[in-house]
């Protein structure tokens, strides 16, 4: 069998010719390769060197610019050669070296070569400048960088065809000729450049400056189009960039690139990639952590600070919009601000044909305050930046999601919903909107733009009533809402339900739903209709004031502060129902608002201290109110409540209202008040406020007890509350009541006692006073002028009523009147009426005393049956109730007494400070008709002419009518006394001593009296100062004559033992003084009393300074005291009390100069017993009682007698052998010495001397000497003054030697008696013992017994040896 061959197919046959041609291109590649690999190496190689000069050439052709290599060589290592650069230069346009490569290193393929590149290149020490020309341009080794895809790249296109291309320890010097910066240098530069086919990717290394930071890094991947057949042209290529900045300083980086801000300060670590598509950016992601980072995005923007800020940020572009979004982000401002690092991702489209702009968001954990600071820095608009700033808000976004269409100037629609929680958005006026705030509040929201709703929460938050409270910021424990909204048009409609709130003022819930009006032709839209409803369970009084709305004047809002001092409200209700702009609805048609609420215990200052002025007293404030409260349109009122008075428990209110009228106008306030209780609580609720004062303070000084029941009502406005008015009752049932202290009390008073601003008035009062019926009615008024007594109502009160003289005493409130009622006995009617004029009280009483005896001294003493009438008239002097310059009243009034005809007195007195003070006046007493006493233009006059002035029976009178002496305290009293005084009585008893025929005309200078007086008895000047207080009186006189009779003088004793304490300081001088009939000369008395403040049964002491007695033959100067020693005694029980006369002890040191003994012995009634004689008498005396009584008993002392040239002349036997002692109280009897039994014509002496001593009225001496021409007489012995006896030795020596007589001359020493002195000095001798005769004389002065004495001679002396 034979076989065929195949026959081959066509595609057999032109694999086979395609298969032939491959093996012979294959070949001839092979010895193409081999022909360059020879030519490499045995042509190339050997010859490089002599190729440099032609490589310049070749690369200055394909780059543009001038190469220069300094030296090139290559080795023949394998296959491939290799080549080696030094010193390359590239030289741009303007002659700079623009690139230097100190080695390269060149590395070359088969397939480098075909393409007239390198395999490899290295390049170690690359110094590269890079260039920015002032037109903008880069420059780069020297080449341009092309702009476009048009200019020529072929330095470019060269760079990246190269396989690879590193660069080690090279450096970039980067130039901006544009910006003017300094010069940035790179160095360590690290350079990797891989080129594939349509790949590039690139590594860059680099260390910048130290101030910029450390090493970084950056790296890209790139892909070119696939038909792209230039490698240069950048711009076409996708790729991603990836830079890391470890620590980076921005803040330098705004000197060479232009990022858009202004990049202040920013340091830290940042991360960066960078999607790129033909050039472009499409997206960017960027991982930072800074810190220290201040931005400012805009030339009039403020920096945007933070503190630190990390996390990732990014922006990428989307079909047809924008991206922005943020992962973990946080930072921190500088002011405190902390983004908690929340999420955001926001979607911005543009509109494309009918299709309108768009957008989305999606965020979480948004910090509004941080963003609303961000956004006030970044260039996002002044509409953004006003609203941001405007609403400030604070809180934290916890989810949102959301969309918009239209721009966002005005927005096609808009949803949201999301959840905010510590919302805080502040309260404020925007561009004269006043906007509601928020602090705290938590919200679950969902709206759109037709309407939405959202939960509220607002836990321990604040919700800022701005433009609505005085105090916009209320604070809430708790509250919960669900709100509701919707949009129709340009209405909008919000409705809340279930709103439940609490706080420390009030808890309730309400309900509420309003609409917004509709805007009017050229006018804005009003506040809306709102219609209002809810409830509270409690509520606190003191806080209401805080919830008033500044609709209320601020008068009214203040009041409401300042009145409702506590208490507490529950069951309130509140509706407001109407359109805002008509608040608060003066027509009930216009819309309803309305609060009421019971209250508790609540206290009320109705008049609160707010509105007084600073020091007016205080309107008492109701306590324990409980009522209801109602608000109704502009009223609010307090009904039906009962309540009590601060500082009046006992006072039960059974009915309080309050009202406060026109709230949104001039607020009226009146209170009206009934209640029952002691009267002494009204009392003091009427003077303790300004009540009394607007009835002129008339119940000002009133007291009472009992119960009544009473009325009052206040009225008054906020704003000008000293225009009050007032108006109560007080009926009185069986009630005491006294209207000041100086009037009498009413006791058992019944009958209604009204008041007003205006005055008083009574209606139908009957009661009891000063022992008697009285009735009153009519009233008081305490305003002024025609109409304003119209106004007021009865002008005057009438009483009617009878008085008995036990009333009258009882009634002490009366003073002098009830003092005076002690002179009087019986009964008597009187009538009065009481008014007031200009606030001065204007009195008539009148009463003829029928009925009533007074036992006064004359004229004004009378029997029951006879009338005596007496008229007591005060009015308002009316010429004073007009203002001066300076707007100050000075009120007086004139008061009138008359007492029948007798006595008739008148006063002028300013009344216008606390007391009465009498400016002129004139007092008549028994003037005759055709008399008076003119009121003078100051002063007082009296005028007083009586048949008999008993002063001592009207000082008792008028003391026992003061009931005290005259002080500091009541020198006003004293106004009341004559100034100018005439007196003329027949008659005048003063002191206990009557004097006749006297005439008086005299003055008083406040206390001090003066006059001049003549009458029988004396005639001269006297002053008398009245004692004040601890001061004693002083009388002051100068009289030219005095005459104390017999009589006179026992009752000025007597006046001064019974009342030394009264006794006045003393300064007296007498020119012609007459005591007891005898003629003593002139007198000089000055003496004190200065005992007169102490106690009354303490120690007194009236001191005589100056006593003395002056007559031509004599002069007697004295002083001393009179005191009390025994001041315990005085303060025994009475019954063992000494008399008061041996209490009181008078002291007197004298001294009596004798010119003529005799004569002074006639003047005293002793003629004839002494011729001549002169000398003194000097000593001390004492005795118990007063100066000019001598009590001879208690008399005690000594004094020296010392009389020279005299003689004892004939007198009664009896006397004349008597030497005595001086009595200060009977001159008569003097002792005086008559030796005419023994000198037949009288002892002649040349002195008389010698000491006498007195004890208990008992006068001793032992050395009474006379001396005369004949004889010496001694004596010694004692007389008894208060009995008038005496025991008496007397020796008489007739006949002496000279030498004897300078003996006797001599004094004898009381200390060793007559006796021994004879004994030893005179008896010595025989003759002068001879001669000497001894005399006893005892018995009584009247009758002297003289016995003559025998003495025995004596031994004689024993004769001397």
């Amino acid at each position: 069998m034979i076989e065929q061959s195949p026959t081959p197919t066509p595609w057999l046959k032109a694999g086979a010719v395609v298969a032939h041609w491959a093996m012979g291109l294959l070949s001839l590649a092979w010895i193409t390769v081999a022909l360059v690999w020879g030519g490499l190496h045995f042509l190339i190689v050997p010859r490089i060197g002599e190729l440099r000069p032609w490589l310049e050439q070749q690369a200055t052709r394909t780059l543009g610019v001038t190469v220069r290599i300094g030296a090139i060589t290559a080795r023949s290592n394998g296959l491939i050669p290799s080549f080696e650069l030094n010193n390359i230069s590239l030289i741009d346009a303007q002659g700079r070296e623009a690139l230097r490569l100190p080695s390269v290193l060149a590395a070359l393929s088969p397939r480098s070569v075909i393409g007239l590149g390198f395999e490899q290149l290295y390049v170690e020490g690359l110094v590269l400048e890079v260039r920015r020309t002032a037109d903008g341009r880069i420059w780069v080794a020297g080449m341009p960088v092309p702009d476009t895809q048009t200019e020529d790249g072929k330095a470019a296109d060269w760079v990246f065809s190269q396989t690879e291309l590193a660069i080690r320890h090279g450096s970039v010097h980067w130039t901006d000729e544009m910006r003017s910066a300094v010069p940035l240098v790179l160095n360590d530069v690290d350079m990797v450049l891989r080129n594939g086919p349509r790949t590039h990717s690139l590594r860059v290394d680099a260390t910048p400056p130290p101030e910029w930071g450390s090493r970084w890094s950056a790296s890209g991947v790139f892909k070119q189009p696939l038909l792209e057949r230039s490698a240069g042209q950048w711009k076409q290529w996708q790729g991603q960039l990836y830079a890391s900045f470890p620590q980076v300083d921005l803040a330098h980086l705004r000197q060479y690139v232009d990022v858009g801000v202004d990049l202040a300060h920013g340091a830290g670590a940042l991360r960066a990639w960078a999607d790129v598509d033909k050039g472009v950016v499409t997206g960017a992601t960027a991982d930072v952590q800074m810190n220290g980072v201040q931005v400012t995005a805009g030339a009039r923007l403020q920096p945007l600070a933070l503190r630190n800020v990390s996390g990732r940020v990014g922006i990428q572009q989307l079909q047809g919009g924008t991206e922005y979004f943020t992962h973990a982000l946080q930072f921190e401002t500088e002011d405190g601000l902390h983004w908690p690092g929340g999420n955001v991702a926001l979607r911005t489209y543009a509109a494309e044909g009918r299709n309108p702009a768009r957008g989305e968001i999606t965020a979480d954990k948004l910090d509004l305050a941080a963003m609303a600071q961000i956004a006030q820095r970044l260039p996002v608009g002044d509409t953004a930046h006003k609203l941001m700033g405007n609403i400030a808000p604070r809180g934290l976004v916890e989810s949102l999601q959301g969309n918009w269409r239209g721009p966002l100037e005005q927005l096609e629609g808009y949803a949201a919903k999301g959840r905010i929680s510590q919302l805080t958005v502040p309260g404020g006026d925007f561009n004269g909107v006043k906007r509601l705030g928020i602090q705290g509040l938590n919200a679950d929201f969902d709206l759109n733009q037709m309407g939405g709703k959202a939960q509220l929460v607002l836990d321990k938050g604040i919700f800022d009533a701005y433009g609505i409270l005085e105090e916009a910021a209320v604070p809430f424990d708790q509250l919960r809402a669900d709100v509701q909204w919707q949009r129709d048009g340009q209405s909008l409609t919000v409705s809340a339900s279930n709103v439940r709130f609490a706080n420390a003022d009030a808890q309730g819930e309400l309900q509420f739903k309003w609409q917004s009006a509709p805007a009017t032709s050229g006018a804005t839209a009003g506040p809306g209709v709102l219609d209002l409803e809810g409830s509270l369970s409690r509520a606190e009084g003191t806080r209401v004031h805080r919830y008033l709305p500044l609709e209320l004047d601020k008068e009214v809002r203040d009041y409401v502060r300042d009145a409702v001092l506590g208490g507490s409200a529950s069951a309130v209700k509140f509706k407001l129902k109407g359109d805002l702009a008509r608040f608060p609805y003066s027509d009930a048609k216009q819309g309803d608002f309305r609060i009421s609420a019971d209250v508790r215990n609540a206290s009320y200052a109705y008049v609160p201290s707010s509105l007084l002025h600073k020091g007016s007293l205080p309107w008492p404030a109701l306590q324990q109110v409980s009522g209801e409260l109602v608000i109704d349109h502009a009223t609010l009122q307090v009904k039906n409540a009962s309540a009590t008075l601060v500082n009046g428990r006992n006072l039960q209110i059974s009915k309080a209202e309050a009202t406060v009228s026109q709230l949104y106008g001039d607020a009226q306030v009146a209170v009206s008040l009934e209640a029952k209780g002691p009267l002494t609580e009204v009392l003091g609720f009427v003077n303790g406020s300004p009540l009394g004062a607007l009835i002129n303070k008339v119940l000002a000084k009133t007291t009472a007890s009992g119960n009544a029941d009473y009325r009052v009502k206040v009225a008054f406005p906020i704003r000008d509350v000293e225009r009050a008015t007032a108006q109560g009752t007080v009926t009185l049932a069986g009630n005491d009541v006294q209207l000041s202290p100086e009037t009498p009390r009413l006791t058992r008073a019944r009958g209604q006692l009204g008041f007003t601003e205006t005055g008083i008035t009574v209606t139908g009062g009957q009661a009891r006073a000063v022992g008697g019926d009285v009735r009153i009615d009519g009233g008081l008024s305490v305003l002024t002028g025609t109409a304003a007594a119209q106004k007021a109502g009865p002008q005057v009160l009438r009483i009617q009523g009878t008085a008995t003289a036990e009333g009258l005493r009882q009634a002490k409130e009366l003073g002098v009147v009830a003092r005076m009622a002690q002179y009087a006995t019986g009964t008597g009617s009187y009538s009065a009426t009481l008014g007031l004029r200009g606030g001065v009280p204007e009195v008539l009483l009148t009463s003829s005393l029928t009925g009533m005896a007074l036992n006064l001294p004359a004229p004004f003493s009378k029997i029951a049956e006879t009338p005596m009438p007496l008229r007591l008239e005060t009015t308002a002097v009316r010429s004073s109730l007009v203002p001066d310059t300076s707007g100050t009243v000075h009120a007086q009034d004139q008061l009138q007494l008359d007492v029948g005809r007798l006595a008739s007195v008148t006063y002028v007195r300013d009344v216008s400070g606390a007391e009465a003070r009498v400016l002129r006046g004139a007092i008549a007493v028994g003037l005759a008709a055709d008399e008076s006493a003119p009121m003078p233009s100051e002063g007082v006059v009296a005028n007083i002419n009586v048949q008999r002035a008993d002063l001592d029976a009207w000082s008792s009178v008028l003391s026992s009518a003061s009931g005290s002496a005259p002080s500091a305290s009541n020198l006003a009293d004293m106004s009341y006394l004559p100034t100018s005084l005439a007196v003329r009585a027949t008659e005048l008893v003063m002191g206990g001593r009557q004097i006749n025929k006297v005439v008086v005309g005299g003055g008083r200078d406040g206390l001090l009296w003066r006059a001049n007086l003549d009458a029988t008895e004396l005639s001269g000047y006297v002053e008398y100062r009245q004692p004040v207080g601890a001061a004693a009186g002083r009388f002051y006189g100068r009289l030219a004559r005095l005459s104390i009779g017999q009589s006179t003088a026992q009752e000025v004793e007597s006046l001064l033992d019974d009342q030394p304490s009264s006794i006045p300081a003393l300064d007296v001088v007498v020119e012609d003084f007459e005591l007891r009939g005898k003629k003593l000369g002139r007198v000089e008395v000055d003496a004190v009393n200065l005992g007169a403040a102490g106690p009354r049964d303490g120690p007194r002491e009236w001191r005589l300074n100056r006593f003395n007695i002056i007559t031509p033959e004599a002069v007697l100067t004295a002083s001393g005291n009179w005191t009390n020693i025994n001041a315990q005694a005085a303060s025994a029980p009475s019954g063992s009390r000494r008399n008061i006369r041996e209490r009181r002890r008078t002291v007197m040191n004298f001294k009596l100069d004798i010119n003529d003994a005799g004569v002074l012995l006639e003047r005293f009634a002793m003629p004839g017993v002494v011729r001549r004689g002169q000398g003194k008498i000097e000593g001390q005396v004492a005795w118990m009682g007063s100066p000019i009584t001598l009590d001879y008993p208690s008399l005690g002392g000594n004094f020296n007698v010392n009389v020279e040239t005299g003689q004892f002349l004939k007198a009664d036997p009896g006397i004349a052998k008597l030497l005595g002692v001086l009595s200060l109280q009977s001159l008569p009897r003097r002792l005086t010495l008559d030796f005419r039994d023994v000198f037949s014509e009288g002892f002649a002496f040349d002195f008389l001397r010698g000491d006498v001593a007195i004890e208990q009225g008992i006068a001793r001496t032992t050395n009474l000497q006379m001396k005369g021409v004949n004889a010496v007489v001694l004596m010694d012995g004692q007389a008894d003054i208060a009995k008038e006896t005496q025991a008496i030795k007397v020796v008489v020596i007739p006949e002496i030697n000279a030498g004897s007589a300078s003996l006797i001359a001599s004094a004898i020493n009381p200390l060793i008696g007559l006796s021994t002195f004879l004994a030893q000095v005179i008896l010595r001798g025989p003759l002068m013992q001879a001669a000497t005769q001894e005399l006893f004389i005892d018995g009584t002065w009247v009758e002297p017994r003289v016995t003559k004495v025998e003495r025995k001679t004596a031994p004689a002396a024993p004769a001397k040896e």
